[in-house]
């Protein structure tokens, strides 16, 4: 269920205008239990607040996406 509460605010806020990013890694629920994808969403948490709040370039991630079937 928490998924898909995630999806709708994401859905909402693109549709308002907001910029807005979802991360989602197959085969994990609410909280993710594979160390592999929790080193991954640490690395985006910080390469985000490096874009946002000190100005550095948005990674690759950020500014072409990651489309869902071609993650591991």
């Amino acid at each position: 269920m928490a998924f898909t509460n995630g999806l709708a605010l994401y859905n909402a806020m693109r549709y308002n205008g907001k910029n807005a990013i979802l991360l989602a890694y197959p085969g994990e629920g609410h909280g993710l239990r594979g160390m592999a994808n929790r080193k991954d969403l640490t690395v985006r948490y910080f390469e985000f607040f490096n874009h946002y709040l000190k100005g550095a370039p948005a990674p690759k991630w950020m500014a072409e996406g990651v489309p869902f079937l071609e993650k591991k």
